[in-house]
């Protein structure tokens, strides 16, 4: 049991190591990106800004308006660039896994998101050669000392999706591919993402 432990603590101590490595690269792409995007959202400002103060006052506030709201919009196009560029450097940080870490990510992940224990897992025809066979033995082994029934497993077929797998219960399916949890993820924490790379802006 110790050694199970042990492995267990392994695992989630690389799993953490490897989330801080995969935040530390994508912020730093972000924040190139933020700051080329500042640089010309400026520029643009500063530009339209100089053009509109030599003309008269009611087309310079028109056009120092409309230069702000380009300037804006492009900081707003930039905040996004950036969020899907830290998205897919984490998603091309699981996509290079290796098969061992790939299989303990998708153990993770079975065991957060299956519910009694008894599912089917339907896995992509890539994901079927990736991952270790080993994975269902040891979540069915987990559920079971979590209280639930330690009865899920992988059928033969397949589904087309990149990475990750479909959880299916009756005529019950949950996507659980790489792309909808991304998908995911965008949608609850693009705003929390947003402040955190773009503080003071």
């Amino acid at each position: 049991m110790a050694v199970i432990d042990n492995l267990k603590n392994r695992l989630l101590n690389d799993d953490r190591a490897k989330a801080n490595e995969i935040e530390k690269e994508a912020k730093t792409k972000a924040d190139e990106i933020l700051n080329a995007a500042k640089n010309k959202a400026e520029t643009i400002f500063e530009e339209m800004k100089a053009k509109a103060e030599k003309d008269g006052k009611e087309r310079k506030e028109r056009l120092i308006a409309r230069a702000q709201l380009e300037a804006r919009n492009q900081l707003l196009s930039s905040k996004q660039e950036a969020i899907d560029k830290v998205l897919e450097a984490a998603k091309n940080k699981l996509e290079n896994m290796s098969s061992e870490d790939y299989s303990s990510f998708i153990e993770c992940m079975l065991l957060n998101n299956i519910e009694t224990g008894d599912e089917e897992v339907i896995l992509s025809q890539k994901d079927k050669a990736r991952i270790n066979p080993d994975v269902v033995e040891n979540v069915n082994r987990k559920l079971v000392s979590n209280g639930k029934k330690g009865q899920i497993k992988l059928v033969d077929e397949v589904r087309n999706i990149q990475s990750g797998f479909i959880l299916k219960k009756g005529g019950l399916e949950i996507n659980c591919s790489i792309d909808s949890q991304i998908r995911i993820l965008r949608d609850s924490l693009e705003g929390e993402i947003a402040n955190l790379l773009f503080e003071g802006r």
